[in-house]
């Protein structure tokens, strides 16, 4: 008996440390969509016909083959 009470919490603390944490994925949220080359071209043509410059922020996205950035935004900076 003495046994069986040491070894039921021995297991029960290895279950609870086996199951990893839980992902928790927000309702209604894709993430942030790509820019096609052609708007990313024509944000940075604005900055500069403003006399800014462009400043593209990307994003890292996992694939198959590996990582790969995407464009995301495009953003005016001064000079």
């Amino acid at each position: 008996m003495v046994k069986s009470l040491l070894v039921v919490p021995l297991i029960v603390t290895l279950v609870a440390c086996a199951s990893g944490p839980k992902e928790y994925k927000l309702l209604n949220y894709k993430g942030p969509e790509a820019m096609d080359s052609n708007e990313v071209v024509q944000a940075a043509k604005q900055c500069i016909n403003n006399r800014l410059r462009p400043d593209i922020n990307y994003l890292s996205v996992r694939t198959d083959q590996g990582k790969v950035l995407v464009p995301v935004s495009v953003n005016c900076l001064p000079l």
